[in-house]
């Protein structure tokens, strides 16, 4: 009776020891979240988005089409009080995300005891990818927040039959696509929960219609302002035509427009995007603790679990719809396309390890996973905030040079704009056009960016010989993978 008595308060002790680390390393890295907040609009969708919050205009890309109208608002009431407009949308990204704690143990106290939900939501919490996103003034960070709410909304809705738990889920579906419209695909988890609904009787189809209508209603609250705020339908349908028409043919980098292979495709999105850096945010000690728990979780997986619980049913389907979603039309060259995927995998894969494993070897490993992430993370967001990206760096460069210059960039340019360089730059895409129009600046120093020059080898045979490279500029790749560094070259 002793022993066991004394098993019992070994187990008491070391629950409580794991509710305590689990509870301070989220504290601590709120706290670095909130220290060093990041005020760079470093590339051309953060710029938009920043400059939204001083006047909203589509039609000047102040943010891009859809407008992204409730991210902006969040962003707006954080700017009453926050001054810079990048870090008034970071901040509001972060508390967002902080909020999804609530979602993300309840869902994980549908399955494990107190101490272990608070673990696993630690753990979920302290991904350093997902917070370097979270702590950027993009729509990711909010929308990933709000894809927890409603992804539990959801499992309440299924539970719970009252008017609150119907509405809930439609509701926060409509704020989900008014900030990030390209979530989209989830719209399967509300098909997913009509389906479910119907087949235990709950829902008769009068009320599917309704429900359906009810989830449109709140869907034009968002688009029927964005029409308004263009002045009428015919600019919206416009605007939304051109917009759409760029990203699947030209600079979105699609399937429809990449002329990478398909299966490189593939493999680049799974190994590239979601393992090595949506799970593992590129660190081969990450890296390799995931590689352990994922031998785990196959190691006692049973396919008929998946038809006993709600909610890894859920995760699973809307992790299939997005999947082929971001494969076909999303740009590969960005794995924060890849969030959700990378989000559903982790939940997935944890939830199944704690509930299935208990010795303490195990626990030993997701406490150097709980340590290891979050240093991880103190690191990478204290980078992010200090270290100048390379796109600031090109600007501070321009703005030493002590003679007339002019610089062609591609998107570079959106934010030579914005930190208001006195130099002349110019978005150039074609060779022919470059050669006439940098005849005009004769009595001026004529720089070009690596992407510039590239794209012109494209069309013309090499060019290397008529460039001089004067200056390289570096920063993280896991913050910016497309700008993360710049070569300068001046035209011989």
């Amino acid at each position: 009776m002793a022993k066991k008595e004394r098993f019992v308060k070994q187990l008491h002790v070391s629950n409580s020891v794991v509710m305590m680390i689990s509870i301070l390393s989220i504290a601590f890295l709120l706290w670095t979240q909130l220290k060093y907040i990041n005020s760079f609009a470093a590339t051309w969708d953060q710029v938009d988005f920043s400059l939204a919050l001083d006047r909203y205009d589509l039609m000047a890309m102040q943010p891009h089409f859809p407008g992204y109208p409730y991210f902006i608002l969040g962003g707006k009431l954080v700017h009453s009080w926050v001054e810079n407009q990048t870090a008034a949308l970071t901040v509001f990204n972060i508390l967002f995300y902080f909020s999804a704690l609530f979602p993300m143990y309840q869902l994980a106290r549908e399955y494990l005891t107190r101490s272990s939900s608070l673990l696993m939501v630690s753990l979920l919490y302290s991904s350093s990818y997902m917070l370097v996103i979270v702590n950027q003034p993009m729509s990711e960070g909010a929308a990933i927040a709000c894809l927890w709410w409603y992804f539990w909304s959801i499992e309440k809705a299924l539970k719970e039959n009252n008017r609150t738990a119907k509405i809930l889920p439609l509701f926060l579906f409509s704020v989900l696509l008014g900030i990030r419209l390209s979530y989209l695909p989830f719209a399967v988890g509300l098909l997913y929960l009509i389906y479910k609904k119907w087949a235990m009787k709950k829902y008769t189809m009068k009320q599917i219609v309704f429900h359906l209508g009810v989830a449109m209603l709140f869907q034009f609250f968002w688009v029927g302002a964005l029409i308004f705020s263009e002045g009428s339908l015919k600019g919206f349908l416009k605007l939304s035509l051109a917009f759409t028409s760029g990203h699947f043919n030209s600079w979105g980098n699609t399937a429809v427009a990449s002329s990478i292979p398909f299966w490189e495709r593939a493999k680049t999105l799974v190994m590239d995007n979601v393992i090595w850096t949506g799970v593992s945010s590129q660190s081969l000690f990450l890296f390799v603790l995931y590689v352990l728990l994922i031998g785990l979780y196959f190691y006692r997986f049973r396919w008929s679990i998946l038809k006993q619980h709600s909610v890894e049913q859920l995760a699973v389907i809307m992790s299939i719809s997005y999947f082929f979603w971001a494969l076909f039309a999303q740009n590969i060259d960005k794995p924060r396309h890849i969030l959700p995927i990378a989000m559903f995998l982790l939940f997935l894969l944890l939830l199944n390890v704690l509930n299935k494993f208990s010795h303490s070897i195990i626990l030993i490993l997701f406490m150097m996973l709980l340590i290891g992430q979050s240093f991880n993370s103190f690191l990478l967001l204290k980078e992010q905030a200090t270290r100048e990206p390379a796109t600031y760096q090109l600007a501070s460069y321009l703005k030493k040079l002590d003679e007339p210059a002019v610089v062609y960039a591609w998107e570079e340019t959106r934010v030579l704009e914005y930190l208001n360089v006195p130099v002349s730059y110019n978005k150039v895409e074609t060779y022919p056009i470059f050669l006439h129009d940098q005849s005009y600046y004769t009595n001026s120093k004529i720089l070009l960016t690596d992407k510039v020059l590239k794209g012109f080898e494209t069309q013309e045979q090499n060019l290397t010989n008529r460039v001089e490279k004067v200056k390289e500029f570096k920063s993280n790749a896991l913050f910016d993978p497309v700008y993360d560094r710049i070569i300068l070259y001046e035209w011989k």
